[in-house]
């Protein structure tokens, strides 16, 4: 499999984004822009990567989304042999969620981490920009084909729901997640 990876000009770009990216799920738009691969050719190259076992998938609303498989055998070797003199990419979501404002912490969840059937894909803490929160969810429609599902908390009305075993905060945390940032734990400083 290293090798077939290896020889191919686009499965040697599209594993080693995947392995060093953030461990989310991508839509095949996103992919084509990160990429500059085609559509039509991505599509092709993932088909063949899931046969392997690599990538896995799932839809939403006709959208579908692609992510590595953590579990495929040959995924630490696969790693090790593959992004050794690779660049990181930075994740694009991640910096225009750090962006919006005064936001105390940001967790994906839903589409992102490859559960489309949770009630929410971004849960922010804080006070974001209206106007910045606005550009952000249309730039992730664009980005993942359709609209995520979002929900804004203060920090209040999060720490009660956490503390009280909400159902809601629940869903988000004991399924897959990634935290973007989380500043709500730190304890001030003693002067």
């Amino acid at each position: 499999m290293l090798q077939e990876i290896i020889e191919s000009k686009y499965k040697s770009v599209i594993v080693p984004f995947l392995l060093l990216a953030t461990a989310r799920s991508y839509s095949i738009l996103e992919l084509s822009k990160r990429l500059g691969f085609s559509v039509d050719k991505l599509n092709h190259e993932l088909s063949d990567l899931m046969k392997l076992g690599l990538v896995r998938s799932f839809t939403k609303n006709r959208q579908t989304y692609y992510l590595v498989n953590t579990r495929h055998k040959s995924l630490i070797e696969l790693k090790q042999s593959l992004v050794k003199n690779q660049k990181h990419f930075d994740d694009e979501l991640f910096i225009a969620i750090k962006r919006l404002g005064e936001v105390k912490g940001a967790f994906l969840s839903g589409i992102f981490t490859g559960n489309p059937e949770l009630p929410v894909d971004i849960l922010i803490v804080g006070k974001p920009n209206l106007n910045k929160l606005d550009e952000f969810l249309q730039n992730c429609k664009k980005m993942m084909g359709q609209d995520v599902n979002y929900s804004i908390m203060s920090e209040d009305e999060y720490t009660l729901r956490r503390d009280t075993f909400d159902r809601f905060i629940k869903d988000v945390f004991d399924y897959p997640h990634l935290v973007v940032f989380d500043n709500l734990h730190k304890t001030k400083k003693k002067k």
